[in-house]
């Protein structure tokens, strides 16, 4: 499954995030890696589901961004394993996360683009290369992708993963 959306999120659903970007009421937190220990992949984080089940207070709101973006194009998440905001910049150690895998079990995910950017999603097994665009969202397979690094600016993506 491979689904590419460019205009994900509502205007109002749009204003709403990007007001609480703006705002600052989201936390992030510095990740000394992209995906294994020592990769250099130094990013800013936020997860209003972590992998452990944990919610901030932030979670019913990407909830429902998630759920509007699926109800879209006929899909429902059965569950949640996770949601991320993920802020990425020209670190100047690498210019690329390795191929990897969300999860090591079976799900789906979605990628929402909140700003335009270089560092584009590469996904090998649909051929396709994404450039990031505020309010582009993307569907696929838990399976291996990888990004670049912005070459300037920062790259900010909402990641869900999730099973239907």
């Amino acid at each position: 499954m491979f689904i590419e959306d460019n205009e994900a999120l509502s205007n109002d659903e749009l204003k709403s995030l990007f007001t609480k970007l703006d705002n600052h009421e989201i936390q992030f937190y510095f990740s000394p890696l992209a995906v294994n220990k020592g990769d250099g992949g130094f990013h800013f984080c936020s997860e209003p589901l972590n992998r452990l089940g944990k919610r901030t207070k932030h979670y019913s709101f990407f909830k429902s961004l998630l759920t509007n973006i699926l109800k879209k194009h006929n899909l429902k998440a059965k569950k949640i394993f996770r949601i991320a905001l993920n802020i990425t910049f020209n670190n100047g150690y690498i210019n690329e996360v390795p191929f990897h895998l969300d999860h090591n079990y079976p799900h789906k995910q979605l990628l929402l683009y909140c700003n335009d950017s270089t560092g584009d999603t590469i996904i090998p097994y649909f051929n396709k290369s994404i450039t990031p665009k505020e309010n582009k969202a993307i569907i696929f397979d838990g399976i291996e992708h990888k990004h670049y690094f912005p070459d300037k600016g920062v790259r900010i993506v909402c990641v869900f993963t999730f099973s239907i």
